[in-house]
């Protein structure tokens, strides 16, 4: 199977974000930041309501790319960096779309560079994540 063409863009996922995962999450981390637990502090914070760590969007997975499959396992995550926008609260839905940027081949080695950006139920920009899998030429389907 080929890779698809760069720009290659996965159709709109959306996610509910519950206020438990949120609170799990941070438990996770060891954050012991109020808002990230509490309404009335994530409000008196300046919040809408219980606020995410940063990190948190990494669980808001776009759908596939159509055309991109890629095996289970021997891939290499090489890079992640995010951007952020408005704050993800809890009740928000994220709506979120994955982007083929980038491919180059180096020896035995693909590089493959996916763009996601969530945005809210308001059509905020909520992040934009960019990241780099490194896939080696045998394993490539």
């Amino acid at each position: 199977m080929e890779i698809p063409p760069v720009g290659a863009t996965s159709s709109p996922l959306s996610h509910d974000i519950e206020v438990g995962a949120i609170r799990r999450f941070a438990q996770a981390l060891g954050l012991t930041y109020a808002p990230f637990y509490d309404t009335v502090a994530a409000q008196a914070a300046g919040y809408r309501d219980v606020v995410a760590p940063p990190t948190f969007v990494i669980t808001l997975n776009g759908a596939l790319i159509p055309g991109l499959a890629l095996p289970d396992a021997g891939l290499i995550h090489g890079e992640q960096s995010f951007r952020y926008g408005v704050p993800v609260v809890a009740h928000d839905v994220i709506t979120v779309v994955s982007t083929l940027i980038d491919v180059k081949s180096r020896g035995p080695l693909t590089f493959l560079t996916v763009e996601t950006k969530g945005s809210n139920q308001h059509q905020e920009e909520a992040f934009v994540s960019e990241s780099t899998i490194i896939a080696r030429e045998e394993i490539l389907p």
